[in-house]
This record gives structure tokens, C-alpha cells and sequence, in this order.
């Protein structure tokens, strides 16, 4: 579904990604695994469009990603779930999850009403704000709330949720877990590896190698900007480099 054809990013005269090579296929859990630093969230920026390529190609399925802007690779099926979340914390969860549907906004399928700014008009809308109200059942019953005042990991079920609100083909998620308590960080795995079984593909980047090996197919090491190893989960859980670097003394 995705490919990365030797993708080159560059800050001025620093280079963040140097002919980076990846493919994900449809269905699959990807990860990426490395240091701070090491490139992988440069990566996703690229490939949403955040951050313009130097060289190289991106694509979606037939789609070519390379040069578009981020609400264009939307519209396209990427869905983003940056790190931190930046949700839209003075706006309501209703709010928050309207403006995830932005592709159909764009389509004039959404008017202006007074409840939660918007009345749903599209029946893909309503079907997606259904999907995440049963993944969430906690935005549904904070769907008036201003989103500032979730706590973190609802937050996090919210920035989820209004991606998934666009009708992504494929999810890329960066640090989902980061400043998560322990029981939600199983919860958010949990939700990854359920969002996968029913046939979302997703790109993956997580603080915890282990954990993320653990519910995904395969993976990709970036060191200073390459991918230095790929392989199945099994095979980068058995590989001593990559434990004795990013899983300590975990056991496969």
C-alpha cells in the first residue's frame, strides 16, 4: 500500500532522512524502531506532507505522495497521529472529531449548526463517528466537553479518533503511548492491534521497541537517518544488536 522509494529530508544544510526505503503492505502493523533522533518521525512528516521531500518518491497505492501538500495526502487516505497529539484543546470533542472529517468538509458534506458547530450530513461521517463513539465509548459521553480538560490518555483516544474520522487508509502513529500510565499503554496497543484485525494498515512508531514488536508484522531500525535493519518481528526480537540497543533484557 505504501512505499518509500529512497526518501531524502532535509532541515538547511542538516540532513534528517537519507535515502530512506520502506514498503508497508495492506493489513500490516509496521514499526519503526530507534533513537531519538534517529529520523522516524521525519519520516512520517514526509510522508503526511508536513515536511517537503529533497529527493526521492512516496507513494500511495497508484498515488504519488511526493510534493502534495498534508490536506491533499488526506484526502488520499493518510491518516496522522502526531506525537503529543495536538488535539484542538479549546474546542469540544465533537469539535475535534468534526474537524478530522475535514476530506468530507471539503465536499460540502457538513453545514453549520448549533450543536457542537456542525450537523453530519454524510453518511460516511456519521458511520466513521459511530465506529470511533464504539472504539471510545468515553468520547461519546465527553462529546460536549472541551478537550483540554480530558486527561491524557482520553486525549489520545480523541487524536485517534479524528483521524480515523478521515477514513484513512493507512494510520501513521507517532508515540501513541508517550506519557501514557502503564494500564493505558496496554489499552492503546490494544486498540492498535483491534484496529488492524479489522483491516486498517498502520505505520508505527513507539517508545517501547518490545511492546510494538510485539503487535506488529515487521519492522524497520533507523540509525542517523537510515534504515540500518527490516525483518519480520521475530526476526528483529531475536537479533542481538537490536536487543541489546532498544529491548534491554527483554526475552522473545
Amino acid at each position: 500500500m505504501l512505499k518509500v522509494e529512497k526518501a531524502v529530508v532535509a532541515y538547511g544544510r542538516a540532513t534528517a532522512l537519507r535515502e530512506v526505503s520502506l514498503v508497508v503492505n495492506t493489513g500490516e502493523i509496521v514499526t519503526l524502531i530507534g533513537a531519538n533522533g534517529a529520523g522516524k518521525s521525519t519520516l512520517l512528516n514526509a510522508i503526511s506532507g508536513v515536511v517537503p521531500l529533497k529527493g526521492g518518491d512516496i507513494w500511495l497505492d497508484a498515488n504519488r505522495l511526493s510534493g502534495l501538500p498534508s490536506h491533499r495526502t488526506v484526502r488520499l487516505g493518510v491518516g496522522y497521529v502526531p506525537e503529543g497529539r495536538q488535539i484542538f484543546g479549546t474546542m469540544t470533542v465533537m469539535d475535534n472529531l468534526t474537524m478530522g472529517s475535514y476530506a468530507h468538509v471539503a465536499r460540502n458534506w457538513l453545514r453549520p449548526l448549533g450543536y457542537a458547530g456542525w450537523a453530519l450530513r454524510s453518511d460516511t461521517v456519521k458511520s466513521n463517528l459511530e465506529m470511533v463513539f464504539d472504539l471510545f465509548p468515553v468520547l461519546k459521553e465527553r462529546r460536549g466537553q472541551q478537550a483540554g480538560s480530558l486527561s491524557g490518555g482520553e486525549q489520545q483516544m480523541l487524536a485517534i479518533g479524528r483521524a480515523l474520522m478521515s477514513s484513512p487508509k493507512i494510520l501513521l502513529l507517532d508515540e501513541p503511548s508517550l506519557g501514557l500510565a502503564p494500564n493505558l499503554v496496554r489499552d492503546i496497543l490494544r486498540l492498535i492491534a483491534r484496529l488492524r484485525a479489522e483491516g486498517l494498515t498502520i505505520l508505527l512508531i513507539e517508545q517501547d521497541a518490545a511492546a510494538a514488536l510485539k503487535i506488529a508484522d515487521r519492522g524497520y531500525v533507523m540509525e542517523r537517518g537510515r534504515i540500518v535493519l527490516e525483518g519480520s518481528s521475530q526476526e528483529l526480537f531475536r537479533n542481538d544488536e537490536v536487543r541489546q540497543a532498544y529491548l534491554g533484557k527483554t526475552r522473545a
